[in-house]
């Protein structure tokens, strides 16, 4: 340890994580070793030097975040999709029909997606809704991928799920590319 910051006891015996509080805190957490350091060659520079990396993090905890473009759009796109009232697929079957709620209908596509992205690497399905017939995608993909051949992929993929539940009532699926990740 160089006496000006790292961890264990400085060369007075006092403790550098000791001094890091009063670094965070003020005096006030410990006015003894405040009294102490600013007369001690080896926690005085220890002390500022705390202060000084921790007037780092306050700056940075101090600064605003950005959030990415369209992140308000998607996450209330995400709770209409939750809130709203199911709609439902009818599927004929020998003796009657089976109705599928269009909830099951939009896990079933979500989980097919999230499968289909994670195996090709492509990138990250942001919402996923189910209205009218249509399962719809906002994704994200990874740069340097293939646009089209994603979105075609995952057209497929999700057909291809969904048709084990639904034979040939499959609705449409549309892919929206609303954000690119690195």
């Amino acid at each position: 340890m160089n006496g000006t910051s790292g961890t264990g006891a400085l060369p007075c015996g006092r403790e550098w994580a000791d001094l890091v509080a009063v670094a965070v805190a003020g005096p006030a957490a410990d006015p003894e070793l405040s009294a102490h350091a600013e007369h001690c060659p080896h926690c005085a520079p220890a002390l500022s030097a705390a202060a000084a990396e921790w007037a780092l993090v306050r700056a940075a905890a101090e600064a605003p975040v950005p959030s990415s473009p369209g992140l308000a759009g998607r996450a209330l796109a995400a709770v209409r999709s939750a809130r709203r009232a199911a709609g439902s697929v009818d599927v004929p079957q020998d003796g009657g029909r089976l109705r599928v709620s269009e909830r099951v209908v939009e896990f079933v596509a979500r989980e097919a997606a999230r499968e289909f992205l994670a195996a090709t690497g492509g990138g990250r399905a942001r919402s996923t809704t189910v209205r009218d017939g249509t399962v719809s995608f906002g994704l994200a993909v990874r740069f340097g991928v293939v646009v089209a051949e994603v979105a075609e992929g995952l057209r497929a993929h999700v057909r291809l799920a969904l048709s084990a539940h639904l034979a040939d009532r499959l609705p449409e699926v549309v892919v929206e590319v609303v954000d690119v990740v690195g």
